[in-house]
């Protein structure tokens, strides 16, 4: 990687409004911690060169001008299942939302959300927390509210711990070395936890756990 982008937090942009997607590079390049390496304004020249992109994030719109961000974001999740993904849209109805996070967005923003919205958003996922606009967040939870998975009340305490720092954003080293356990404990003990609740995610893990309390 060009030394320009060592200590910062790289970025992809997908998102066929062109004149959107530069305010965002702009505004993310000025900054000292992120930086845009690449906007693609079509889902074409995307798959073409997303798996020789390795981004920190992926900044994905839903509606393409020649396909569905969703789809992508289950092909970014199948080639590199870390990649962070963060979507930005106008969609906020249920379908489009639910069907972002079961392909594996991380995040998701509406546009409209002001720059330290954005920003702090971007730094908040690179974290490991799971960002999302209000109306998007009730959304989810009054979702669940509504089928709340009885499988919650089987995590160990050491698994509910974990899934609370988590939702904390702690990475997975932070988490292990707060518990004085080894990093593959912790990716064991998140694999069981995702299991148990039958999630593929953390934002559905998380999300999921708090309401069945």
């Amino acid at each position: 990687m060009d030394q320009n982008y060592q200590n910062k937090i790289t970025m992809v942009i997908l998102e066929d409004d062109n004149i959107y997607a530069e305010s965002i590079e702009l505004l993310v390049n000025n900054t000292n911690d992120i930086t845009c390496i690449k906007i693609f304004s079509n889902i074409s020249d995307f798959i073409q060169e997303f798996k020789n992109c390795t981004p920190d994030i992926y900044w994905i719109d839903i509606n393409l001008v020649d396909g569905s961000g969703s789809d992508m974001l289950y092909n970014i999740k199948q080639h590199n299942p870390s990649a962070l993904c963060l979507v930005c849209s106008f969609c906020d109805d249920n379908d489009t939302v639910f069907k972002a996070i079961s392909n594996g967005a991380d995040g998701y923003l509406l546009k409209g959300e002001s720059n330290e919205k954005i920003l702090n958003s971007i730094r908040e996922l690179y974290k490991g927390g799971a960002p999302m606009s209000s109306v998007i967040a009730q959304k989810i939870l009054t979702a669940f509210r509504t089928e709340i998975a009885p499988n919650s009340n089987k995590l160990t305490p050491r698994e509910s711990q974990i899934l609370e720092e988590l939702s904390k954003g702690l990475k997975y080293k932070e988490i292990a070395l707060h518990f004085n356990i080894s990093y593959e404990t912790v990716k064991k003990h998140i694999q069981n936890i995702y299991q148990k609740l039958e999630v593929t995610n953390k934002t559905e893990a998380i999300i999921r756990h708090l309401y069945s309390k």
